[in-house]
């Protein structure tokens, strides 16, 4: 096919990229930064052209005659006037509006676990509102909402490494750890992507994608530490203290380490039934032992 693929300078996007190409695509990306995609997006079938799904702009010339759509845009810290209504709503609507005056077969767009009109972070219910615009475009359509993605490039096992390597003498915890997760490798997750393009059973469906194995945040937290060797020992922060310190990091620093949303989420854990996901795309996911560091092959 032919794809039109937002967010491919990404950590999701670069990996969704590379497997497109690997498997027959051709690609037309939207990027904002022209200069980065240069250096990023010089492969033979991939195309990439400047826009930006907030402003509409680009986004026509782009997705002309492309079979299908990945939309893989999404931030997770608000800075500017890129907030999380404009990108996770706005965005996503644009770029069905988009889909729509061309004709596009397949709308295949990368949500997350947890969304609901109900969340307890804005992320959550922008995330929700941009499913809406999908699941009312009338475009046949797959949602896909996986659970803490990791692999080479990630962003959570990074920021998590970074987290406990400046951390004196305790590696921290936030709240006592008993939240459940199912990390699902990066490659499983670009194999679920790249599959939705054409497979019967995942049209107009909402797929949760999780990992192997549900861990507690204490079991991530400790994987995470032995593939970095840090031995320092956990410390569990109670959490109504980690959500005051993170408020007051919002307020005063202009790249906090962690966000009171982004806590809130941690609280509540990210973990589903995999049997679904596992019977549309007829595979078996990765465990998180290694971190993904061990075990790169491809799904």
């Amino acid at each position: 096919m032919k794809v039109f693929l937002t967010g491919s300078t990404g950590f999701v996007g670069s990996h969704t990229l590379r497997r497109l190409l690997a498997a027959g695509h051709s690609v037309n990306a939207l990027v904002r930064d022209s200069a980065k995609a240069k250096s990023l997006l010089q492969s033979a079938g991939c195309k990439y052209f400047p826009g930006d799904v907030v402003s509409s702009e680009g986004l026509d010339a782009a997705i002309q005659g492309c079979d299908a759509v990945i939309h893989l845009v999404g931030i997770i810290a608000e800075k500017g006037s890129n907030t999380f209504e404009a990108v996770h709503h706005v965005g996503t609507r644009n770029v069905v509006m988009a889909a729509q005056h061309s004709g596009i077969g397949r709308f295949i767009h990368l949500s997350a676990l947890g969304v609901r009109p109900d969340g307890v972070a804005v992320y959550q219910t922008s995330k929700w509102k941009g499913e809406e615009e999908v699941r009312s475009s009338r475009l046949p359509f797959c949602i896909l909402r996986p659970s803490l993605i990791f692999g080479p490039g990630d962003g959570f096992v990074t920021q998590m490494m970074d987290i406990m390597r400046k951390a004196p003498l305790v590696r921290p915890i936030p709240g006592n750890g008993s939240p459940l997760f199912c990390p699902i490798f990066i490659d499983d997750v670009t194999f679920c992507l790249e599959k939705a393009l054409a497979e019967e059973a995942a049209r107009n469906q909402t797929i949760e994608l999780g990992g192997a194995d549900e861990l507690s945040l204490n079991e991530v937290l400790s994987e995470i530490a032995r593939c970095a060797g840090i031995r320092k020992p956990a410390l569990h922060i109670p959490m109504p203290l980690m959500l005051m310190v993170a408020a007051f990091a919002q307020r005063f620093f202009p790249n906090p380490p962690v966000t009171v949303g982004q806590l809130r989420m941690l609280r509540e854990g990210s973990t589903c039934d995999i049997q679904p996901m596992m019977r549309i795309f007829q595979f078996r996911p990765h465990g998180f032992e290694g971190c993904g560091r061990k075990n790169r092959t491809s799904a």
